[in-house]
C-alpha cells in the first residue's frame, strides 16, 4: 500500500480545528502565478535574517544555518530541482517550508518578526523595480534604434499628415525622433518610479509591525532601497507601486501602438511608403501573393491586453477598504502578464526600426500631391506684409483654382500665380520645392535641417549618458 504523504500543515492553523477544505485551499492557492516571484522573495528574506541576526534576535550561528539553507534553496530553483507543493499555496510557503526541510527546526525563525502581508509587499516592490530596470535597458536600445535610423534617413522627406490627411512635407528623421520623444517620456517616467517606491515594507508585519527590536531601516539598507517604510499600516495595503507600473506600461505600449498602427498604413499596399523586412511579416494560408504586418498588428491587439489589465487592478483595488486583504492576491494576475507584454513588445519594436525600407520613388510621388507647400505659401505672404487670415484665405482660393483645373501648385506658372495673387513676385517659386520646406525652417524643434541635426546631438549625448549610467 502506498505510503501517504503527511497533511500540510497550514501556518496560520493552530487556531483552527479542522482541515482547510481541499476545494479552498485550491481555489486559494496562487503558486501558479506567484513562483515568479522566487528569486526577490530569497533576496528579501536573506536581507531579513541579516537584520534578525544584527538586532540579536537570531544568534550568528541560527543566522548563518538558515542563510545557507536559502542558498541551497535558491540552487534547487536555479537547477529545476526544488520540490513545488501545490497544497503550500503560494511561493512563500514553498520556500519556507523547503528551508525547514532542508535546515530542520531552526529554519522555522526565519519568519520572526514578518508576516506574509509584509513579506509578500516587498516580493513585489522589489519585482516592479527590477522590472522598471529592464524597461529602461529596453527602452535605450529602441531608442538607439531609432537614433541610427533617423541618421540613415538624411535628408529623405515623405508627406507629414494630420487627420491622415497629407499636411506638409517633412524628413523621415524628425518623424522617427519623434517617437524618440515619447519613449524618452516613458523613460523618465520610470525615473521618477524608482524614486518614489523604493521603500521597504519589511518590519511593517500583518499591519502595525512588531512588539520585537527590529530596524526596518537597516534592511532597506540591505537590500538597497532608499528607505523604510512610515507608516506600517499603509505599506501592507499599498499597491500604488504595482499600478502606477501597469499606468507606464500603458503609456509605453500606446507609443508603441501607435507607431505599429503608423507602420501598418504606411506599408499598406494603396500607400506603399515603407518595406517591411520579411522576418517581421508572414503570409495568407490561401492567398500567395499576401505580405502581413502580423507583428505590428499583434502590437496593437497585446496593448489592449494591458491596457485592460492596467483597468482590471484599478477595479481591483478602488472597492477595498484600506490595509492588507486577499483580493489583492489577484494583484499578480494582472502584472505579470503586462510586465511580460510590454517587455517582448519592446524586444522586438528594435528589429522592425532597424529593418524597414523606405520607398523613395513612391513617397517622392507622395510629395506632389495634396498641395504640401500651401502653408508655406501663406507664410511667404505673411512675411510680404499680408495678415495670415487674408493669406490663407488667398492661398486656399489658389488651392481651389488649381483642383478646378487638375494642375498642382508648383505646376502653376509664376505669372498666372502673380496675377491670382498680386502680392507675389518671381520670388515665390522659392517656397513652392519641397526641399525648400527642409530648408526654409530655422528655428528649434522644426521639422527643418538645423534643428534635425541638433535633435540627433541630443540624443547621441542622451543615450550615451544613459549607455554610461
Amino acid at each position: 500500500m502506498a505510503k501517504e504523504d503527511p497533511p500540510v500543515k497550514s501556518p496560520w492553523g493552530g487556531r483552527f480545528k479542522s482541515a482547510l477544505d481541499p476545494l479552498v485551499r485550491q481555489y486559494t492557492a496562487s503558486l501558479h502565478v506567484d513562483r515568479r516571484l522566487a528569486r526577490v522573495d530569497l533576496r528579501g528574506s536573506r536581507a531579513h535574517v541579516r537584520m534578525l541576526a544584527k538586532q540579536g534576535i537570531l544568534s550568528g550561528e541560527e543566522a548563518e544555518r538558515i542563510l545557507a539553507g536559502l542558498v541551497a534553496v535558491e540552487a534547487e530553483i536555479e537547477s529545476g530541482e526544488f520540490p513545488y507543493r501545490e497544497e503550500l499555496e503560494d511561493i512563500h510557503m514553498n520556500i519556507e517550508t523547503r528551508l525547514q526541510e532542508l535546515v530542520g527546526e531552526v529554519g522555522k525563525k526565519i519568519h520572526t518578526g514578518r508576516s506574509r502581508n509584509d513579506q509578500v509587499a516587498l516580493d513585489l516592490r522589489l519585482f516592479c523595480l527590477d522590472t522598471g530596470r529592464q524597461w529602461q535597458a529596453l527602452l535605450l536600445k529602441l531608442q538607439t534604434a531609432l537614433r541610427d535610423r533617423a541618421r540613415r534617413a538624411g535628408t529623405d522627406l515623405f508627406p507629414g499628415w494630420t487627420h491622415l490627411q497629407a499636411a506638409q512635407p517633412i524628413p523621415w528623421a524628425h518623424y522617427l525622433m519623434s517617437f524618440m520623444e515619447m519613449f524618452w517620456r516613458d523613460y523618465r517616467r520610470l525615473d521618477s518610479y524608482a524614486e518614489m517606491h523604493s521603500v521597504c515594507p519589511l518590519g511593517a508585519g500583518a499591519l502595525s509591525g512588531s512588539t520585537l527590536p527590529l530596524d526596518p531601516a537597516e534592511t532597506a539598507r540591505e537590500l538597497g532601497l532608499n528607505s523604510s517604510f512610515r507608516n506600517s499600516y499603509d505599506v501592507v495595503g499599498d499597491r500604488d507601486f504595482i499600478l502606477e507600473l501597469l499606468q507606464i506600461a500603458s503609456q509605453i505600449m500606446l507609443h508603441a501602438s501607435r507607431l505599429a498602427e503608423d507602420f501598418v498604413y504606411m506599408s499598406s499596399t494603396p500607400v506603399g511608403w515603407i518595406e517591411l523586412p520579411d522576418g517581421l511579416c508572414t503570409g495568407s494560408s490561401m492567398m500567395p501573393q499576401k505580405k502581413n504586418p502580423d507583428v505590428l498588428e499583434l502590437t496593437r491587439g497585446k496593448t489592449a491586453l494591458v491596457l485592460a489589465h492596467a483597468s482590471g487592478l484599478a477595479t481591483l483595488l478602488k472597492g477595498l477598504p484600506t490595509s492588507y486583504n486577499r483580493d489583492l492576491q489577484q494583484d499578480k494576475e494582472h502584472l505579470f502578464p503586462a510586465v511580460s507584454t510590454t517587455a517582448d513588445t519592446l524586444g522586438i519594436l528594435p528589429l522592425v526600426i532597424e529593418g524597414f525600407e523606405i520607398r523613395n520613388e513612391t513617397t517622392a510621388k507622395a510629395l506632389h500631391e495634396g498641395f504640401l507647400m500651401a502653408t508655406d505659401l501663406a507664410e511667404y505672404l505673411v512675411r510680404r506684409g499680408v495678415p495670415f487670415r487674408s493669406a490663407h484665405e488667398k492661398v486656399g482660393k489658389l488651392v481651389g483654382y488649381c483642383i478646378a483645373e487638375g494642375v498642382r501648385l508648383e505646376e502653376l506658372k509664376i505669372a498666372r500665380i502673380k496675377e491670382l495673387i498680386p502680392e507675389c513676385d518671381d520670388s515665390v517659386s522659392e517656397v513652392l520645392s519641397v526641399e525648400g520646406a527642409f530648408r526654409h525652417r530655422q528655428h528649434k524643434g522644426s521639422a527643418g535641417e538645423q534643428s534635425v541635426k541638433e535633435q540627433l546631438a541630443f540624443w547621441d549625448q542622451w543615450i550615451d549618458a544613459q549607455a554610461r549610467g
